[in-house]
């Protein structure tokens, strides 16, 4: 039977809308898309199927449908089906307008989900009585108005995550671009901001890629950070002058503690506090797993 057209009239833009709920017209749209199933066998959802990740730092991140049967597919050897949809979705973790404060890439969706699920954690010593979940409701927030901070918490999710997936191999060879990217970055912002108002996002981005170079580099590069940031800080006045409600003082100070514990190294605020009498205590575990 030939499909049968017909035409549609609209005045305003939003009686389209309106239009569409008609149950002619959703009718036309369900068998239009049945059809593009039924022509493409390759769309339809097999049984055991396991969908996996196929993902790098510099290639596309792809949904693949792998079966578990070699019954199921004529052709082993050709291409999977591809789904463009990230499961995390499903999760509502994943922002599916791509804000990103970079330009988006396909890997991004994934090590912001295992930033926020697997390192955003609660931390005692950075959350302090009363509070908790501070790096998801204030840190996380402030990573995502600085693109140097952004790419350096993105270097440290791929560094995280690579190291506990082992078939993560892409990843690992690519680590080494997305650091030169993050450090790139650091140096873009330091360009444009006056030494003494350099940004809480900016301080941040510096002190995580000195904990970066404490947890997965070495401690010279970690020195030059280090050094860097408390030049930054003693511009902006000191450590009591970062903002974000004490987080990013917390921050510091636990970095500073944790890096200096894990390799013997010297303090670079051997007097700083939490809280006021609280003495700092390192905590690698915490630090290594979710810093």
């Amino acid at each position: 039977m030939g499909m049968e057209f017909v035409f549609i009239n609209i005045k305003e833009p939003k009686d389209a809308l309106q239009l569409a709920k008609e149950p002619e017209i959703r009718s036309h749209v369900a068998r239009y898309q049945w059809k593009q199933v039924e022509n493409r066998p390759s769309l339809k959802r097999k049984r055991n199927t396991v969908l996996s990740i196929c993902m790098s730092v510099d290639c596309c991140s792809t949904w693949q449908s792998q079966s578990n049967s070699d019954s199921d597919s004529p052709d082993n050897s050709g291409p999977s089906a591809a789904f463009s949809i990230p499961l995390q979705l499903g999760g509502l973790r994943v922002d599916p307008f791509r804000s990103y404060p970079v330009g988006f890439k396909s890997f991004m969706p994934v090590l912001v989900d295992h930033y926020l699920m697997n390192m955003a954690v609660d931390i005692p010593e950075l959350d302090q009585p009363g509070n908790k979940g501070l790096l998801r409701s204030i840190w996380f927030p402030l990573v995502m108005t600085e693109p140097a901070l952004f790419l350096v918490i993105m270097l440290l999710a791929a560094s995280h995550y690579a190291s506990l997936n082992e078939h993560a191999t892409d990843m690992k060879l690519n680590l080494l671009t997305l650091r030169c990217e993050a450090i790139q970055a650091i140096n873009d912002a330091l360009r444009y901001q006056p030494p003494d108002q350099v940004s809480d996002a900016l301080v941040g981005a510096i002190a995580k890629m000195g904990s970066y170079e404490a947890m997965y580099g070495n401690m010279v590069s970690y020195s030059v950070h280090m050094r860097g940031l408390t030049r930054a800080i003693g511009l902006r006045g000191g450590l009591s002058a970062l903002g974000q409600s004490g987080l990013l003082r917390r921050i510091v100070i636990w970095i500073d503690r944790n890096a200096a514990f894990l390799h013997g190294s010297a303090l670079y605020y051997p007097g700083a506090t939490f809280a006021p009498g609280q003495a700092p205590q390192p905590n690698p575990g915490h630090f290594l797993a979710s810093s």
